[in-house]
């Protein structure tokens, strides 16, 4: 890059969970203090801040950082502070693409603080190293975390982020379902219908014609943080849904957990545990629904399968 080159320059933070046991040399604050220090003591002119609060370095589609790409493109900075590599990302291969490739085709200067890297400078054969060791901190981290949860699902304890339809979260540790006084009798009127022979179709009809709130548009209602653009689906209900409560343990006060796992700790996506991976960790909370109600509803189910095999 042109040293004459007048830098309008932009700082990126980021914090995850994973920092959480290095959260006071870590935070978003700390990290803005540092990088506008550096900053002035380099007569550098900062025209826009990007910070990504919780999400992970092993994912790029950070919306602070895609921000920040964006503006690289349209020539809105042309220099990126951050405290050190790893708030980049955690990811070595695309770490190095941007550091390696896009940063100096779109004659970027980046600069990591703590890191003693600057790219008009430094030397670049240390930054694949630096990248694999930030990447190797994420899998380990990962690995830890899965441990640790699957500790967690054999005490009984609840881990996912809202609780089954029809329940509510009682803090831990460890962490317990309560029926939850205004969905759990619609939870009982499904099972009910469904030991009538209604079919999961028909059930789905009745509750979108009582105008009951779907799980999802319910889940909304209870937790205004939330987007409705995250459940597209908002405000009806479907067959599936009925028939995943209907098979769904939980009802009967068990505690099945571990039905899904990540694809990769680089990776946002799931994919389903094999039945025998799954984690059973027994009668933990209350049932909203009888053993003999929940066996009734599967026999109906059964039955339908049966007439249509025939």
């Amino acid at each position: 890059m042109n040293s004459t080159m007048p830098y309008r320059g932009a700082i990126y933070l980021r914090l995850s969970k994973d920092d959480e046991s290095r959260r006071e040399s870590s935070s978003i604050s700390s990290q803005r203090r540092l990088l506008m220090s550096y900053a002035k003591e380099h007569d550098f002119s900062i025209v826009k801040e990007y910070s990504d609060d919780g999400w992970s370095g092993t994912t790029f589609d950070r919306p602070a950082f895609q921000e920040m790409i964006q503006d690289v493109k349209k020539g809105s900075i042309n220099l990126i502070l951050t405290k050190d590599l790893s708030r980049l990302g955690r990811n070595y291969i695309v770490s190095g693409q941007y550091t390696e490739f896009f940063f100096p085709s779109m004659n970027v200067r980046f600069i990591a603080v703590n890191d003693g890297y600057d790219s008009a400078v430094s030397d670049s054969d240390m930054i694949p190293f630096k990248n694999i060791m930030n990447e190797m901190y994420a899998r380990d981290i990962s690995k830890k975390i899965r441990s640790s949860l699957r500790i967690r699902m054999k005490d009984g304890s609840y881990i996912g982020n809202f609780p089954p339809y029809g329940y509510d979260k009682y803090p831990g540790p460890p962490i317990r379902l309560v029926p939850d006084p205004k969905a759990s009798p619609i939870v009982k009127q499904i099972f009910a219908l469904g030991a009538e022979g209604r079919t999961p179709a028909q059930i789905a009809r009745l509750l979108n014609a009582s105008h009951i709130l779907s799980p999802s548009c319910y889940r909304i209602s209870k937790y205004p943080q939330l987007s409705e653009s995250s459940y597209p689906s908002c405000g009806k209900w479907t067959a599936n849904t009925i028939l995943k409560m209907l098979h769904n343990p939980v009802y009967l006060g068990r505690m099945v957990q571990g039905k899904s796992r990540k694809l990769s700790f680089k990776s946002r996506l799931t994919i389903k545990n094999p039945k025998e991976l799954w984690i059973d960790g027994g009668i933990t909370h209350e049932a909203i629904v009888t053993e003999e109600l929940f066996q009734a509803c599967q026999a109906a189910i059964e039955k339908r399968k049966c007439r249509a095999g025939q």
